[in-house]
């Protein structure tokens, strides 16, 4: 997945809320997901955000579905970790 097809600020509302504002423009978040998450998270919570079919993306990875809640649950345990998130907002 490129770094241009990650939707990185609809990722981190969904995970964190929008209770905040984003101290980075779309590509810099996009990076920061990149450099945090693994290939397989960075899809997953994208597909997530806009809405694809959970289906859809675990024959994509070819992962069943509880690959695909550990993904999720660990990719949204790391983006919730107050290093990480500091990284995004003022």
């Amino acid at each position: 997945m490129r770094r241009s097809d990650l939707k990185a600020v609809d990722i981190i509302q969904m995970a964190l809320g929008n209770k905040r504002t984003f101290s980075k423009t779309e590509a810099e978040l996009a990076f920061l997901l990149k450099k945090r998450l693994t290939k397989k998270e960075c899809s997953v919570l994208n597909d997530l955000a806009n809405g694809v079919d959970q289906e859809v993306t675990m024959a994509e990875l070819r992962i069943d579905e509880e690959r695909y809640d550990a993904l999720v649950s660990g990719a949204l345990k790391k983006l919730k970790n107050q290093s990480v998130h500091g990284d995004f907002f003022e």
